[in-house]
Order: C-alpha cells, then structure tokens, then sequence
C-alpha cells in the first residue's frame, strides 16, 4: 500500500503543532514570546517535519538532527534564556511531542528519520493536540504555574537610568487610564530617585496631599489588591533589557516590603515578551 501525503497539508498541521507545543513548553517553565517569535518557531518546526520525506538516515544522525531542529525551533521562539532555561524548554517541547506521537502505536504509523507519519485525519490529530495542551493547562490550574526567574532591566526615570530585578507577572495588567500605556510597577525602596520627587513620591503614599511639578508629569494609577483599592502615582519612563527597550510607558511606584523572590519591580507577560524574556 502507498501512502500519499500532501504537503500542504503536512506543513500546516506541523505549523499549528508546533505552535501550540511551543505555547505550551513556554506555560510550564514560565516563559512567554511574542507573537512574531511564535510564528517563527512554528515555521521552524513546520519546516522540520519535511524530514519525513528525505532520505531515510542512521539513527544518530536522525536523533542529531531531531534535537538541534528542536533547539532551533525553542531558539526562534523564546530566543536564548540562559543554558538551564533554554534547556528545560527544549527538553519539554520534545516530550510534549513525544506525548502526541504516542499514537505510533496504531497499525499503520509510518516513521522515517524519527518522524512520524499517524494514519488519522488531520482534524484529529489537532483535536490531539489540543487534548495535549488541555492536560497541560489542567495540571498547572491544579499545581499552580512555573514562575519565572527574575531578569535585570534599566528603567529611564527623571533623567535617571535605575537598575531593576524585574519579575514577570502573569496577572498583573496595570495600565495608566488615560493613554492607556503599559506601566511597570516599582517599589519605591529599591531605587534611587531625586530627593524633592522622592517626597513627593513618599507624601503620596502615605496619603498626604502634595503638589508634583509640572514638568514631572505625574499621572495616578489604579490599582486593585486583594488589600482594597488604591491609586499609585506613576511617572514617565522607559525600560530596557539585553538592547531591547520600551518607551513610552509609565513608572507607578508602590511602598511594600521586600517580597520573598527579592525584585524591584513587576511587569506584565506582554511588556516581558517586547524585552524578550
């Protein structure tokens, strides 16, 4: 018997396996890329999958070839994380893989240069796949997800470029309501700020009334905790990380304890993906 396959076909299902793998590796070592890396990765691994139809190979060099198209594919994606992070996504993106094609095991399965042809629709084997990606989000909602590691930035503030260890926050989604900006939230103890706005910032938190100067622009944040509900002042700033940087956002400074994983600031999982992390 002949199996006839369409490449097409072949390509676009890898395309949308690879991404919702790439999506997923991500979600269990608490990583995240944007939108136009995603795409990337996934063309990476879409592009992989034509090893089905080379010439068959010896198996070192088809696993060789099956770990670095997965780097590569980890790489394009997420871009480099350091050795250990960078790591433990490839190692999860490879298992995820090999938990869909745990399906080889149906009569039929055609495999050549350790990639795997299943005989079952293409609809189907996206339904798996996103069975795949179901187990992975039920398990983090039950376990809770993989944080993050902190990451070093520079944030630009009156004139001022302060040192931060920045941590990257799921559920945190601050954004000044006027202009809509993103905003990166400081405390206000870990940095080091000219002495009149550092009153300024130190009156407003404590709830006393104080007037900021005009060329501050000063804007006020709202905020909602599982404390109540509090507006932040927040300043003009820009942040920057391994020669990425954002403009054009807002500062909002907070006065809370030294939290356990020791940062100086938080930021949302979309202002981490325009920094590359």
């Amino acid at each position: 018997m002949r199996t006839v396959i369409y490449l097409d076909v072949l390509l676009l299902v890898n395309f949308v396996v690879g991404a919702a793998f790439l999506l997923a590796a991500g979600l269990l070592c608490g990583a995240c890329c944007s939108p136009l890396r995603l795409v990337g990765g996934a063309g990476a691994a879409a592009v992989s999958s034509l090893a089905l139809l080379a010439p068959t190979v010896p198996w070192p060099l088809a696993l060789t070839y099956k770990g670095t198209s997965a780097a590569l594919c980890v790489a394009a994606a997420y871009g480099w994380q350091g050795a250990r992070n960078t790591a433990r996504l490839t190692a999860w993106f490879i298992l995820l893989n090999l938990t869909l094609t745990g399906a080889l095991f149906l009569p039929g399965a055609a495999c050549n240069n350790l990639s795997f042809y299943l005989p079952v629709s293409p609809g189907l084997l996206l339904a798996s796949t996103a069975g795949v990606c179901g187990v992975v989000e039920g398990v983090l909602h039950v376990l809770g997800r993989s944080g993050p590691a902190c990451f070093g930035a520079e944030l630009s503030v009156a004139g001022q470029v302060v040192p931060l260890s920045v941590f990257c926050d799921t559920g945190f989604h601050l954004q000044e309501p006027l202009s809509g900006r993103a905003v990166v939230l400081v405390r206000l103890d870990a940095v080091s700020l000219p002495a009149g706005m550092r009153a300024y910032l130190d009156a407003c938190l404590a709830g006393v009334g104080a007037e900021p100067r005009p060329e501050w622009g000063v804007r006020f944040v709202p905020c909602q905790t599982v404390a109540g509900h509090c507006l932040l002042p927040a300043l003009p700033a820009a942040l920057g990380s391994n020669g990425r940087k954002q403009d054009g956002i807002y500062a909002a400074f907070c006065d809370m304890p030294p939290p356990p994983g020791g940062w100086t600031a938080l930021v949302s999982a979309e202002t981490a993906a325009l920094l590359g992390k």
